[in-house]
């Protein structure tokens, strides 16, 4: 993958973003958005688009949109880009992607293929039987003889069923879930009321016994076996051909009519006994609880031969599920025989598989080693996954302090986790499907959505280890959005980037512009001091200079002088820009060279040369250079001062707390006496305040705020205090 090219309109917010990135030279691309620029609306176009959809404007959705996104000239698809995020997901079912080698993968593919064809079939097929939802699941408990007895184990025991002539009942006049519900009620129900359905197993043998059609005992003849033969003969063929049934009693059978004349009197005989009816009755109404048990009640009531099958309720359970697998018995035996062929093949796969190191082995051996977080992961049932088709287990054994590990579920590990480490553990989630990309040769542009984000620095610093494994990986290309500045510059210091470095920026009109990334070195001496020859860097370098001679020099001359250049002082106005000049060559051991090209005009006085500059940085259209923020916040405070200053009376002036932040307690006071009467003022004084004080303190590693704010926000806040001041 060389080039990613982002055509974007109207998207999340995006009014407008049009670049290429050319991974040619390097195959990591960084992009630093400040929050609310670009980074989340930039990550939701590229799922839509995977995810086949069209992106947007979810609040004005009257904005026409549009998202062209191309790798190499083609749309980018789920094949060609994964979003990699520290959110919630489940990724352990791509571990079976790389369980062996890729030859082997493809061995088995072609095998899983045709089992989960006939499965899907039969499935769908018995479904629409037994009307039910779950049928795979209800196989398994019916079937299984021990608990670790698969699906496809309990397709074999019920072959060996059908082949042995197992008895079954073939009714399919009630949904399954009537008679086996999925909360167990009926079962309970009949296990507290066993005594009653004996009894009424008694009664009704006994009249069985002297019926005329039906038989017990060790050759029994029972209502489903009845029910067989009537449908057998259903279509009179038999009668036509003058063939007769002869019953025990001497009596003949001529016709369908016939028969179901005598098989209705016999059982007409059995119901309308006293004795079960009065049995029936009792049952009946103990079937009132809940709903599942009226279900139940309407089954009997029309199936009342289904009561003394109640007794060995799993046996009837049995009967039931078989007779809907006999009728589905194509599909079925299509399934089994798909199986049965292919076991031997499967078996090999697993212990090829066994045999190796998996890689998801190394996986979770390289994140237990790389995170700092209270559990470690383990992964069983291994040989499981590819025969049984179930997901790997991913054992959570949780370690805090001195007391022994202990295994957790994984929802009540989540619960449990902070933040930073829950992000840790989604992590791995994701590594699991770059192996899996890994293991099958795809290239992938994956796409990386601020994945420090909570992470504290031991962590960061995993998560970068991660990044440089997968940017040698040549499958793999990385694009990587972030708000987090120091982590902007560690990813640009640690990885080869080339030229692929963006601050992103956004202006009034939505249009988000993707420039060269700046400060990727040391910010003091690349940006200011070696650029003392600007105006802009010069103003800029006097926080820095000042904070040098406090911690060298204390409360010395140079120190309140710099001092004096932030805050409106007494002696404000007469400082020269020779003399901060010669405190910048004592104190930070200029170099001759630099010191030359500090060619200002040595007698012009600082403060007119601070607004002087700032006035022209209203009229730069340069959004991210530092120097121009650093300026005009130094600006704004000094004209806010200034104006605080010249409203409050001296007497109020003399209310201020001595060696306090004079800014913060001259809008203190600026509130106390005029919030009544200039309130929109004290506003303005408090956004001074909030924007200007952490800006001015800058130093090589706690510049972030001066970054992320937009220098739209200080151009207006100066135009507000020009306003006040002139």
């Amino acid at each position: 993958m060389n080039i990613l090219n982002l055509d974007i309109k109207n998207c999340y917010g995006i009014g407008f973003l049009q670049h290429e990135i050319d991974y040619s030279q390097a195959s990591v691309g960084v992009i630093y958005a400040p929050n609310g620029t670009m980074k989340t609306s930039l990550t939701k176009t590229f799922q839509r688009l995977i995810d086949g959809k069209n992106p947007c404007d979810e609040i004005y959705t009257h904005r026409e949109s549009s998202a062209k996104i191309q790798l190499d000239g083609n749309p980018i698809t789920h094949d060609s880009v994964y979003i990699f995020s520290n959110e919630e997901k489940d990724g352990t079912t791509q571990i079976s992607t790389f369980l062996v080698n890729a030859k082997l993968k493809l061995q088995y593919d072609a095998i899983l293929s045709q089992i989960t064809q006939a499965k899907r079939t039969f499935i769908k097929q018995l479904k629409g039987l037994a009307k039910s939802t779950d049928c795979e699941s209800e196989i398994i408990e019916t079937f299984q003889d021990t608990p670790d007895d698969t699906f496809f184990d309990c397709l074999l025991h019920i072959q060996q069923l059908i082949e042995s002539n197992a008895p079954y009942i073939n009714d399919k006049s009630f949904r399954y879930n009537d008679l086996f519900d999925k909360g167990h009620k009926v079962e309970q129900f009949v296990k507290e009321n066993i005594d009653d359905i004996l009894q009424y197993f008694d009664k009704y043998v006994q009249l069985l016994q002297g019926s005329s059609l039906f038989s017990v005992g060790e050759n029994s003849f029972g209502t489903a076996q009845v029910s067989t033969l009537l449908k057998s003969v259903s279509d009179n063929r038999f009668f036509a051909a003058s063939h007769k049934f002869l019953l025990h009693n001497e009596n003949t059978i001529s016709s369908k009519d016939d028969m179901q004349e005598v098989i209705d009197n016999e059982l007409n005989k059995i119901y309308s006994d006293d004795t079960i009816k009065k049995l029936f009755e009792k049952i009946d109404k103990k079937l009132q609880a809940n709903a599942d048990l009226r279900n139940f009640q309407d089954v009997i009531q029309s199936n009342q031969d289904l009561i003394p099958e109640l007794i060995d309720y799993d046996a009837l359970r049995k009967k039931i599920l078989l007779g809907y697998i006999i009728s589905a018995e194509a599909s079925f035996s299509e399934l089994v025989g798909v199986y049965s062929a292919n076991i031997d093949s499967i078996k090999t796969l697993i212990a090829q598989a066994n045999e190796t190191r998996s890689q998801w082995e190394f996986v979770i051996d390289i994140f237990n080693s790389r995170f700092f977080v209270p559990f470690k992961l383990k992964l069983q049932n291994k040989a499981d996954i590819l025969l049984n088709q179930v997901a790997p287990e991913l054992i959570f054994v949780y370690k805090d302090g001195a007391d022994g590990p202990i295994p957790q579920e994984r929802k009540v590990l989540l619960e449990h986790l902070s933040k930073g480490e829950k992000h840790a553990f989604f992590i791995l989630q994701n590594l699991f499907e770059l192996e899996a990309r890994k293991a099958i040769g795809k290239p992938t542009l994956i796409v990386f959505d601020d994945v420090a984000d909570s992470f504290d620095y031991k962590n960061k610093y995993a998560i970068i280890e991660y990044l440089s494994d997968i940017a040698n990986e040549s499958l793999f290309t990385m694009l990587i959005l972030t708000h987090n500045f120091d982590f902007y510059r560690s990813i640009v210091s640690r990885l080869n980037v080339g030229g692929n470095v963006f601050v992103a920026n956004k202006n009034v009109s939505r249009e988000v512009a993707l420039k060269h990334g700046l400060y990727r070195s040391d910010l003091l001496k690349c940006r200011i001091i070696d650029k003392l020859n600007t105006k802009r860097a010069f103003i800029s370098c006097i926080p820095f200079a000042r904070n040098i001679i406090e911690y060298t020099q204390g409360d010395s001359e140079d120190f309140k002088l710099l001092t004096s250049c932030l805050h409106i002082k007494d002696n404000t106005d007469t400082i020269s820009i020779n003399s901060i000049k010669d405190i910048f060559i004592r104190t930070l051991a200029i170099k001759q060279q630099v010191k030359e090209k500090i060619n200002y005009d040595d007698d012009e006085l600082y403060l007119s040369a601070v607004y002087d500059e700032a006035n022209k940085i209203m009229l730069d259209d340069n959004e991210i250079e530092l120097t121009n923020k650093l300026v005009l916040s130094i600006a704004i405070r000094l004209k806010a001062e200034q104006y605080m200053k010249s409203v409050l009376t001296i007497e109020q002036l003399n209310e201020m707390k001595k060696n306090s932040n004079q800014t913060g307690e001259l809008v203190k006071l600026f509130k106390k006496h005029h919030i009544q009467t200039l309130e929109n003022n004290c506003h303005i004084m408090n956004q001074v305040l909030m924007l200007t004080s952490e800006n001015i303190h800058i130093n090589n590693f706690m510049f972030e705020p001066l970054v992320d704010i937009s220098i739209l926000y200080l151009k207006d806040l100066y135009r507000k205090i020009q306003g006040l001041t002139e």
